[in-house]
């Protein structure tokens, strides 16, 4: 008989058990608890300022119809010009730009 009265009899866990979900649930607090960061359009234009104004003006960004075709292109293309030209970025560097390039030249042009 269990010791809540329900009926159930009591098991005890293994303690290898235990412990998994014990680890399980820090994860997944964990996991909860830290809110997404957020990609800072600021940053974003320091970074495309230093590395990419010197090939890009302003008008590379308004052609029609638009390069990117959404937010996940411009990612793409961001992303890939990052690692051609061996910047080293991260992935939060290059939600950086995106942000700031979205913002600045894609708002209300992409899908």
């Amino acid at each position: 008989m269990s010791r809540d009265g329900a009926g159930v009899p009591d098991v005890p866990m293994r303690p290898l058990v235990r412990g998994g979900a014990v680890a399980l649930a820090a994860v997944l607090g964990a996991l909860c608890a830290a809110p997404a960061q957020a990609a800072d359009a600021a940053r974003g234009s320091l970074l495309y300022d230093n590395n990419c104004v010197v090939c890009h003006t302003p008008k590379v960004h308004h052609r029609e119809p638009p390069l990117p075709i959404d937010v996940a292109d411009l990612r793409r293309i961001v992303a890939s010009w990052a690692r051609e030209q061996k910047l080293g970025w991260t992935d939060d560097d290059v939600s950086d730009v995106v942000e700031y390039l979205y913002q600045t030249h894609y708002t209300g042009r992409l899908r």
